[in-house]
């Protein structure tokens, strides 16, 4: 059997030509479900205007040659997905190009794209597209798609996913052209060179099928995880065994009930560090140390081995509902048992699990409120950590350090002690960068759009608790969509005595203290006030004041409760008058955004500037 496998980009997947065979699965990608995860992963991995890019896997793609063309064995969901991606930004690219002169960036990407979905042969003197697809319920839809014409057929099931699968991809590639035409550019570079999978190809249909079947049923080999089990049934007394199974299907069961049963390697990962390895760990040396000296020493599992695995079933029930708070999975029960740690998943990205490492180290049997308090200051520290800029492998680092000490934590009191002793210090060290960074940075800065959302949402809901309104959910929050108060697209910027040219008009635009959030109805509302030789500003401000966002409310002057109102006293205090909307006033309400800022991501209770400077020596990295 030979087997040839390469990783390729989307862009180096041209040398080859698809067929989905008429035995194959059909279409089945939710749009709400796959194709939301689909693009939320790439979202998390794509860095905007970032100078190198981590790559994105995508999965793996088996393949057998058929005439010239490959027969798809397996990957046929993420190859149609990826065939649909494409077609949506050649559509894109091509309503801009309508509209305005593309870059000659975008001219390229465009031209790549064009080609990539299909060619014309000269000899057949018919199109050829990179995909077919031969099952019944496909009907031909997706060549119409590939080569832009009408389907006038029958709407399968198939292709009802695969055209709710496009818009929900052309609306997600919108909100980035919406924000700056050069953030699509960079991101639809992103896809084509960035984001990979694996092709394996295979020199017959029986050898394929017999990769797909070992893949699939995860037998090509034994992972750490595996061996570990292994490893307590080789120590346990025979009695034991059927408890160890019964266990160990728990263990399956609670990744399972988080989406992770493919990533048990994550957990055991995790588990380890939080709980018993000093410092950072690779999966790959997972097994080696747990079979160590120190390993067997600190896991005592040669004497006791059904104590580690019933540490193991406590610890993945809590890691299952960590994860599902995490991810915001709104049908989990980790959502209302961890809120606070729903937050860390919008403030520090929903694929992000650094902050496992402190929140699994805590004792297993401690109250939900002890963990919630917990997680409160970890979303602090990462919203600082995020604003610095701060490399992910530095402060995990320092986690794998302050997880030592919380090691059976079960009190907020003692968790406070260890707060005071160890994130404070660390933070209050760099206060004075945190103030630069914050007066520099762009919204984009933020990226995805729900941790936007979610941070401007949180200043929002700072400043209502502090008027004493009540203030939006976080439902209604995401659902709203960002605005550029000086709009991205201006006329007549001639006119302007302020913004006298594009690079001063690009700076400002895109400052954090230039955007608020709005409601869908105002924003296309207030679409065309761009010409900045108009009162703009004053025709914004009169529908700004219908947004339920008092942030947005705020910038209408107007906009007052009573007399001497704990809203008025707020206003004046944060000096939030804008009669104008100039490089101050943007400059300005940063500021203001920057100390609601303060007042929200506290550390134990108080704002970070509250707290005594402390030494260089104290805030060595190590």
């Amino acid at each position: 059997m030979k087997i040839d496998a390469d990783v390729f980009s989307i862009a180096d997947l041209e040398k080859y030509y698809f067929v989905v065979p008429d035995y194959q699965r059909e279409y089945v990608w939710e749009a709400d479900k796959h194709i939301y995860q689909f693009l939320v992963d790439i979202d998390e991995e794509f860095e905007a205007h970032a100078h190198e890019q981590q790559s994105y896997f995508l999965g793996s793609i088996i393949i057998v040659e058929n005439n010239k063309k490959y027969d798809v064995i397996d990957g046929q969901q993420r190859l149609t997905t990826i065939v649909i991606t494409l077609c949506a930004m050649r559509d894109i690219l091509e309503e801009i190009q309508k509209d305005s002169q593309l870059s000659e960036m975008s001219n390229s990407i465009l031209s790549i794209i064009k080609n990539w979905l299909f060619k014309f042969d000269l000899k057949t003197k018919s199109t050829l597209s990179r995909l077919e697809l031969q099952y019944d319920e496909s009907n031909g839809y997706i060549d119409t798609l590939i080569q832009k014409k009408t389907y006038e057929g029958e709407i399968t099931n198939s292709i009802e996913k695969m055209q709710k699968a496009y818009a929900r991809i052309f609306e997600h590639l919108q909100n980035y052209v919406n924000q700056e035409t050069l953030l699509f550019e960079e991101y639809t570079q992103y896809f084509l060179t960035n984001v990979t999978v694996v092709v394996m190809e295979s020199d017959n249909l029986g050898s394929a099928l017999k990769i797909f079947e070992t893949i699939n049923q995860r037998g090509a080999g034994l992972n750490a995880m595996d061996l570990v089990k292994n490893l307590m049934f080789s120590k346990a007394n025979s009695h034991d065994f059927e408890d160890i199974k019964t266990k160990w299907k728990q263990i399956t069961t609670y990744l399972q009930n988080c989406d992770e049963a493919d990533k048990p390697l994550r957990f055991l990962r995790y588990f380890m560090i939080a709980r018993y390895h000093n410092g950072v760990i690779r999966e790959d040396d997972l097994y080696s140390w747990i079979i160590s000296k120190e390993g067997k020493s600190k896991l005592d599992y040669e004497s006791t081995p059904l104590h580690l695995v019933n540490e193991m079933v406590a610890a993945a029930k809590r890691y299952s509902y960590l994860v599902q708070a995490t991810n915001s999975d709104n049908n989990a029960d980790g959502v209302n048992k961890y809120p606070n740690v729903v937050n860390i998943g919008y403030i520090n990205k929903q694929r992000s699990r650094q902050h496992l490492i402190l929140l699994m180290a805590l004792n297993l049997n401690c109250d939900d409120d002890v963990i919630n308090y917990l997680a409160q200051q970890i979303e602090s520290f990462l919203f600082f950590a995020n604003t610095l800029k701060m490399q992910t492998k530095n402060y995990e680092r320092r986690f794998t350090d302050w997880a030592i000490k919380l090691r059976g934590i079960r009190s907020v009191e003692d968790i406070v002690k260890i707060i005071d002793e160890t994130m404070i210090p660390y933070l209050r060290g760099y206060l004075s960068d945190f103030r630069y960074s914050f007066s520099q940075i762009r919204h984009y800065d933020y990226n995805p759009q729900y941790r936007e959302r979610y941070i401007l949402g949180c200043l929002d809901t700072e400043l209502c608790i502090q008027a004493g309104l009540n203030p939006l959910s976080q439902d209604n929050i995401q659902r709203l969509q960002i605005e550029h108060i000086l709009p991205q697209t201006v006329q007549n910027l001639d006119t302007s005595d302020e913004f006298t040219d594009g690079e001063d008009h690009e700076k400002y635009t895109y400052m954090l203290g230039n955007v608020t959030l709005l409601e869908s109805q105002i924003n296309q509302a207030i679409n065309n006030y761009n010409d900045l030789s108009t009162d703009w500003f004053g025709m914004k401000q009169a529908e700004y004041i219908h947004s339920n966002f008092v942030v947005t409310k705020l910038l209408n002057d107007k906009y007052t409760i009573g007399k001497n109102t704990g809203l008025n006293r707020l206003k004046d205090k944060l000096n939030c008058q804008f009669d104008e909307w100039t490089k101050t006033s943007i400059e300005r309400r940063q500021q203001m955004l920057m100390e609601l800022a303060l007042d929200h991501w506290q550390l134990n209770g108080k704002r970070l500037d509250e707290y005594d400077k402390v030494s260089a020596v104290e805030n060595v990295e190590g």
